[in-house]
């Protein structure tokens, strides 16, 4: 399984670029949107390792009062690129602050107890993010930090859906950790 986490940053000017892939026949190509997003309270107990299916399976839960449950959802997303700002220091160089990270879900499953946990979102929780996309799981063993906003959204027309809206915004220096989809 391959897990990508915190790269060591050079502290001067004589570091030495990481390796790379250059694949001119197969490159690795990913597709698709998020697919699923996992949510636990902002004070959930981290993994001991997010790559195990037993760890999942023991956390994912509908209806467990347990502060460490994870609740699971189907939905449409995207990524975003990050953005921050950059600041022009001596020397002309420039310094980048942390980035923020901006991930927009929305699913049709409107359901009681989905509104009812969406309307729990707007006492403008913290909480804790980890999605999948393309095969592969976002988060790291403790999740991510998010700010989360939800809404509710009616669009006009007879054949439209309902749709509960989140937005989750971070920031980070990093990209979220990823790894192979445990769930695959």
């Amino acid at each position: 399984m391959s897990t990508n986490n915190i790269p060591s940053c050079p502290t001067d000017c004589t570091s030495v670029l990481p390796s790379n892939e250059y694949n001119y026949c197969t490159p690795a190509i990913a597709t698709g949107e998020i697919e699923r997003a996992y949510l636990a309270s902002a004070d959930a107990e981290c993994f001991t390792d997010w790559t195990s299916i037993t760890e999942w399976t023991a956390r994912i839960s509908e209806t467990s009062t347990d502060p460490d449950t994870i609740r699971r959802f189907r939905v449409v997303g995207e990524l975003p690129e990050g953005t921050g700002d950059e600041v022009l220091i001596s020397l002309g160089q420039k310094y980048f602050t942390e980035k923020t990270f901006v991930v927009n879900i929305e699913t049709e499953d409107v359901s009681d107890t989905n509104y009812t946990f969406m309307r729990w979102l707007e006492c403008q929780q913290t909480i804790k993010l980890w999605f999948e996309a393309g095969g592969k799981l976002f988060g790291g063993n403790c999740g991510l930090d998010v700010n989360v906003k939800p809404n509710y959204k009616i669009e006009k027309g007879r054949k439209t859906l309902h749709k509960i809206m989140m937005v989750f915004t971070w920031d980070s220096k990093f990209s979220p950790e990823r790894t192979d989809s445990p769930f695959a």
